[in-house]
């Protein structure tokens, strides 16, 4: 109690004017907002607001299709006629116009063969760029820049001449399609990787030289392991490319039982009005986003936790 009592002398504190009504005592160490910092932060969180109600609409509208056994003709919010079923979902698996088993497995086969081969070639040229001064290395890598401002609308002569290729050497037209995405992925993402490992000092790759590491061994034991938030987020983004794309697999792809899944889906919007189906394009498409949602969960959460390793570590 003297103790306190000491402490309250020492530090001046007037006890009593904290039992005065008109004191205001505040637990956070934060000052209080004025006027100007309040509307700040009202449109804030108003434009925040709008941007996931802007994100979440489709997605309530899908779900409440796919459920409907009442094919519409639209999608709505709230739909004239709905009853809860399963309808949409049997539609994919047994009708015949419906091959949706085979676009499903087409696009996961050509999703992870295109995350692979991207992040292998990816990480491998961003390395040499990034820890090795070779003759042409600045040209070639302005190149590589130079390649990805050329409109898409302009390389479909060489896609046309890859394909034609493809088909005389009797090859799988889902492997050429792995080879576009790659190939396109490749380019882009080596310059964004590169630049990733310029921002890891040199002195680390000195302490494991000292160490008797050799170029091999600092890239999978040190540098690869620093690396993994931007190689998942590359890998990533190259995955949900099949997802999304109509044009380049109907360009490439003639077999109907060979096509992706945004392929084989469009044709149950773009079909003739008796076979439109908005329903079963909903339950599809809901079925088609669990992939990408794993991955991304898998994803972020390895993200997170090599970025705070780094962090510590630092």
């Amino acid at each position: 109690m003297k103790k306190y009592k000491s402490l309250i002398n020492t530090k001046k504190i007037n006890v009593e004017k904290f039992k005065n009504n008109k004191t205001k005592i505040h637990l956070l160490d934060a000052k209080p907002l004025n006027a100007t910092e309040i509307i700040y932060l009202f449109f804030n969180y108003f434009i925040l607001i709008i941007w996931v109600m802007v994100i979440i609409f489709p997605v309530v509208t899908m779900i409440i299709a796919s459920f409907n056994i009442f094919n519409p003709r639209y999608i709505s919010l709230s739909p004239k006629t709905f009853q809860f079923g399963l309808d949409n979902f049997s539609y994919l698996f047994t009708n015949p116009r419906s091959l949706y088993l085979n676009w499903y497995l087409n696009t996961l086969l050509i999703s992870f063969a295109t995350m692979f081969l991207t992040v292998i070639f990816v990480a491998l040229n961003g390395y040499a760029y990034s820890r090795f001064k070779f003759k042409g290395s600045k040209h070639s890598l302005s190149i590589i820049m130079l390649l990805q401002m050329i409109p898409a609308t302009a390389s479909l002569i060489s896609l046309y001449i890859i394909v034609t290729l493809g088909k005389e050497l009797k090859l799988d037209s889902r492997i050429m399609l792995v080879f576009i995405y790659s190939g396109g992925a490749i380019a882009g993402n080596t310059f964004i990787f590169k630049n990733y490992l310029d921002s890891i000092s040199r002195e680390l790759d000195d302490s494991a030289k000292i160490d008797g590491c050799g170029n091999w061994k600092l890239f999978t034991k040190i540098l690869l392991p620093i690396s993994k938030p931007m190689l998942s987020i590359i890998a990533l983004w190259t995955f949900l490319i099949p997802f999304g794309d109509v044009i380049l697999p109907k360009f490439t792809i003639v077999e109907r039982h060979y096509t992706t899944l945004a392929v084989g889906l469009d044709t149950f919007i773009n079909a003739e009005p008796k076979h439109v189906n908005v329903g079963a394009y909903s339950a599809g498409a809901l079925l088609a986003a669990i992939p990408p949602f794993i991955l991304f969960f898998i994803s972020q959460k390895h993200i997170v936790g090599n970025l705070s390793d780094g962090a510590v570590k630092g």
